[in-house]
């Protein structure tokens, strides 16, 4: 096969074991290739860029630690629009290892990506495009302003002297102490046959006494011309939790404006107010569903009267909830959205503050509002002194309880209005056990210890239109609500999340 023509083979390493960042993830048997990315396993980030970018024959998947579970979701590839085939590989093997398995296999030139990484619109069409008659490798890398991120990679030395198609490599240093430039390198590679024959008499490296794949590429850099080539897009090495989490947040952010937005709202006797709530978000979200919990008044009546007047799709539920938080549970099954809103029926929350929610849950599971600010509670709103005082007290004994999952920070129980993703949601949903308004606590709680990133912003708090508050008005009150928070999260605190 000539050097020039276009690349048909993909080679994906992803049978690590991932060690780094299960040490941190809540599920010590996770595997780190199919850890969600805006609810996608990020090695089927990598195989559906590939898929839609290249028109390639087959993809080779190295797997080892999880395997069955890949194979599993991945399966011949039919469904991604590319044939895919496995190797199987020892996890304790090293990446130079991994790669010669695909050896018997690999065509003359072939494209090989690490699976552990994550990438936000790359340029892998032009990656494998490159024409490398002259060359003997392509080493991709992106320019980064962080001086860390490229010492926990490898770094990319440019010669003075470059080719027609661009820089040439001089040599990568993996963990570099100096640096002289801002080129990271990350695990996309155009490789020949020969580079096999490279690893092969590739020495141990002193530092990690392996050999290493970094130093392979090094090695034709440095006899020979490799092409250092600018990937594009945005780049993330997967090595810890704040990796991953960081690029959930680029997935995220990237396509939050198209994100279906639903929130839920939980009715009782709510006719004077809920016309009000209904006007102040239907045009945030995309979707409102209210479920009502049995009202006698027009409640329901003026909910539907609303939905032609509504720029949201409403759904309204009906139903003999038995709380509260049967209510909210039912609500948030029946939405559709990818983000959900809880707010309340009675107008003591605006929409006004749901922006700044929306910027906080694009790097996190769940914001909580906290109306224990004395600047933003309004005139006449139900937060008096011993109140917001109770609030605190009551979050930071669960914030003690659970100090060692992640270090939470909480100054609120009560607090309903809440932005989170539904598929964190679902995730934890079988622990779920609160009908009433401990379900607001419950959250904070089962959230929090399965590890799931949790964020208190202050929101604005107002006077309820119409009636009582159902579960704090009155020191009476107060106290059978609180009863019923702390109740739960003593059982809470002597049990096991379920994973």
């Amino acid at each position: 096969m000539s050097s020039a023509a276009p690349i048909r083979q993909a080679v994906i390493l992803a049978g690590g074991k991932g060690t780094r960042i299960r040490k941190d993830h809540p599920d010590k048997n996770a595997i780190k290739v199919m850890l969600p990315v805006n609810d996608r396993p990020l090695l089927e980030w990598i195989v559906r860029n590939l898929a839609s970018a290249l028109e390639l024959e087959r993809i080779t998947l190295v797997v080892g630690f999880g395997k069955e579970i890949v194979r599993a979701h991945f399966g011949d590839g039919a469904r991604f629009g590319v044939a895919i085939e496995y190797l199987e590989a020892n996890p304790d093997d090293d990446l130079t290892g991994a790669l010669k398995l695909a050896q018997p296999s690999a065509d003359e030139r072939f494209l090989l990506l690490l699976g552990d990484e994550f990438y936000l619109r790359p340029d892998y069409a032009a990656l494998a495009a490159i024409d490398t008659a002259d060359l003997d490798a392509v080493v991709a890398f992106t320019h980064s302003n962080n001086p860390h991120e490229i010492s926990k990679n490898y770094a990319v030395m440019l010669r003075e002297e470059s080719a027609p198609q661009g820089p040439l490599v001089a040599t990568l240093e993996e963990n570099p102490v100096h640096l002289t430039n801002d080129c990271l390198g990350v695990g996309a590679f155009v490789f020949k046959s020969s580079v096999f024959d490279v690893i092969d008499s590739l020495p141990n490296n002193p530092r990690t006494g392996r050999r290493e794949l970094v130093d392979a590429a090094s090695a034709l850099a440095e006899k020979g011309r490799v092409l250092a080539y600018d990937i594009g897009g945005k780049y993330v090495n997967i090595n810890t939790v704040d990796d991953w989490k960081f690029a959930d947040f680029l997935a995220k952010s990237a396509t939050f404006e198209q994100a279906r937005k639903s929130v839920v709202i939980p009715t009782y006797n709510e006719a004077e107010s809920i016309l009000f709530v209904l006007r102040d978000f239907h045009d945030q979200v995309d979707e409102i569903v209210v479920a009502d919990g049995g009202s006698s008044d027009d409640t329901c009546a003026v909910v539907e009267r609303f939905i032609p007047h509504s720029q949201a799709d409403i759904i309204l539920l009906r139903g003999k909830y038995v709380g509260y938080g049967d209510a909210l549970r039912h609500g948030i099954d029946a939405a559709t959205g990818q983000i959900v809103v809880m707010v309340e029926a009675d107008a003591t929350f605006r929409a006004r503050d749901i922006h700044k929610m929306y910027e906080y849950i694009k790097d996190s599971d769940m914001v909580i509002g906290t109306r224990t600010t004395r600047q933003l509670i309004h005139q006449g709103a139900n937060m008096a002194n011993w109140l917001r005082f109770g609030n605190v007290l009551a979050a930071k004994l669960i914030e003690l309880a659970w100090w060692g999952m992640g270090e939470p920070r909480f100054t609120d129980v009560g607090c309903t209005f809440r932005v989170f993703w539904k598929s964190a949601y679902d995730e934890i949903k079988h622990n779920f056990i609160g009908l009433g308004p401990e379900f607001s606590p419950e959250m904070m709680i089962e959230f929090t210890r399965h590890n799931k990133r949790v964020i208190e912003i202050p929101v604005s708090y107002y006077p309820r239109i119409g009636g009582d508050s159902k579960h704090s008005q009155g020191l009476r009150g107060v106290m059978k609500t609180g009863s019923k928070m702390a109740l739960l999260s003593l059982k809470k605190l002597f049990s096991k999340p379920v994973y």
